[in-house]
């Protein structure tokens, strides 16, 4: 007669079944109660969410890290330093401009500006305005000196949003190998890539002081192009012609998947 399996090769079994559960949904699939549920989750190693409040929880070798240690199931996060909170800290001491809150948000998937809010009001962080929005430095005597060193040449005092020309050259250079993207996603590219920090505003600023026009690449099923730009234009270059508007229409959104 074969033995039954012990709790922990049960569980093995759900996580092999679904990627992520929630501790009740585990505490009812195997009859235990929540404090033998998380006793069988330390014995086999877990990962837990930093979203959705750490409500869910996988296996520690299911997740597949990126360089800034963040994986994402569907649109539960996980991340190797654990909770919000130490991953913000983390992602921060590690830039050289720090972040600003729409950026994290960006990078994470997942809404900061409470939680940044909180841990600069405890002394976690650091915190200046520049660029028209608030940045999250550490506060790493060496790091600390060395952000604000950086943040200051990009935003030189009195600048406001106005970029300078090398930085306006950099932004409008990435623009073109990139037109698919919105300012906000320029910004983060920007900063991600070539380690600039630049508000979105900024970028907005930089295209209306000349006259220049923001043109996304369209669908071609929403855009017939030689309807709506001459033979010699090209979709995603500057443009002063208006934009050529489209029939297309939001589909509403689908009931949240089952992780």
């Amino acid at each position: 007669m074969p033995h039954p399996l012990l709790p922990t090769e049960r569980l093995q079994r759900l996580f092999r079944r679904r990627t992520c559960w929630m501790l009740a949904e585990l505490a009812h699939a195997l009859g235990y109660a929540l404090i033998s549920v998380r006793r069988f989750l330390n014995q086999i190693g877990y990962c837990r969410s930093y979203t959705h409040n750490g409500k869910w929880y996988t296996l520690r070798e299911v997740p597949h890290f990126n360089h800034d240690g963040l994986w994402h199931h569907k649109d539960i996060g996980f991340s190797k330093q654990g909770s919000l909170t130490a991953t913000l800290a983390y992602l921060v001491e590690r830039s050289p401009t720090g972040f600003s809150a729409r950026e994290l948000a960006l990078k994470l998937q997942h809404p900061c500006d409470a939680v940044l809010s909180i841990l600069h009001k405890e002394g976690a962080l650091d915190r200046v305005k520049a660029g028209g929005e608030f940045r999250y430095l550490s506060l790493a005597e060496p790091i600390n000196r060395q952000q604000r060193q950086h943040l200051a040449a990009a935003f030189p005092p009195g600048s406001s949003t106005s970029l300078g020309p090398a930085v306006a050259l950099v932004v409008l250079v990435e623009y073109i190998k990139h037109p698919q993207l919105d300012f906000e996603q320029l910004a983060a590219y920007l900063q991600e890539q070539r380690a600039l920090a630049v508000a979105p505003d900024s970028i907005r600023q930089l295209f209306e002081e000349h006259d220049l026009k923001k043109t996304l690449k369209p669908r071609s099923e929403n855009l017939q192009p030689d309807r709506c730009l001459p033979a010699e234009g090209r979709v995603g270059e500057f443009s002063r012609l208006p934009v050529c508007p489209t029939s297309a229409r939001a589909l509403p959104l689908g009931s949240e998947p089952v992780p």
